[in-house]
Formats: structure tokens, C-alpha cells, sequence
């Protein structure tokens, strides 16, 4: 009969069908190739040019200090490339009102014995950490 697959093949009842695969879009790695490429190549040259006179003038720690430097730096631009940023946790239920007017505009949390008041996003619907990350770092 036309139409109807027998059991064998796959495509049946139960089967996953899996989604046609992403297309590869070369656009969306040009920024990320060309910071790498400032990032090594004027560390390169650096090394190549600057770091000889440095280390005959000046003292042959200055090298190790500048790479280690570079290697923390490159470590840190590969991690906020390829890693997932997360989310914001969205309000709580008693915060996240229908009505906006409603909603209270400030908050007043306590951290670290400092009052601080944060202002209630109506866009996001949650309180934005900013200035408890600000806080965090004193």
C-alpha cells in the first residue's frame, strides 16, 4: 500500500525525529576570530620585538611576568567566549505583580551591615543586581 512504512526502517512509532542540523553562518565567528587574532598577534609581536630589549636593559623577569599576564588574559577572553553567561533569576511571586503599578519600586536589602535600595526593573520584572554586585566587591 502507498504511503504506509513497515516497522523495520526506523521513522516509526516512538522514533525521535531529530531536527535538520544548524547551517554554519561564517559571520558569527568573525568578531570572535578577529579579537583573538589582535590579542596574539600584538602579544607575538611584543614578544618578538619589545621583550629582548626589556629583558637585556631592563631584567630578565619582566618577560615571565608579561606572559603569565597574557596566559591569565587569554584564559579569561577563551571562558567569557565559550562559557555560558546563565540568567537572571526572575522574580518571586509576591514581586512579580501583574499590574505594575502595583509592584513596589524600591527595595531595601541589607548586605554586609550596608542598607542598599534597588529600583524595581518594569521591563525585566525582577530587582537588577547591579548594586548588590558592586557592593559584593568592597
Amino acid at each position: 500500500m502507498p504511503g504506509v512504512s513497515s516497522g523495520g526502517g526506523g521513522g516509526g512509532v516512538g522514533t525521535a525525529v531529530s531536527s535538520p542540523p544548524r547551517p554554519f553562518r561564517p559571520s558569527r565567528y568573525v568578531p570572535v576570530s578577529a579579537a583573538t587574532t589582535f590579542l596574539v598577534g600584538s602579544t607575538s609581536l611584543f614578544f618578538c620585538f619589545t621583550c629582548p630589549w626589556l629583558s637585556d636593559s631592563v631584567s630578565s623577569v619582566v618577560p615571565i611576568y608579561i606572559a603569565v599576564i597574557f596566559i591569565f588574559t587569554l584564559a579569561n577572553f577563551c571562558m567569557a567566549t565559550f562559557m555560558d553567561p546563565g540568567i537572571f533569576p526572575r522574580a518571586e511571586e509576591d514581586e512579580d505583580k501583574e499590574d505594575d503599578f502595583r509592584a513596589p519600586l524600591y527595595k531595601t536589602v541589607e548586605i554586609k551591615a550596608i542598607q542598599v535600595r534597588m529600583k524595581w526593573c518594569s521591563t525585566c520584572r525582577f530587582y537588577p543586581p547591579s548594586a548588590l554586585l558592586a557592593l559584593l566587591s568592597l
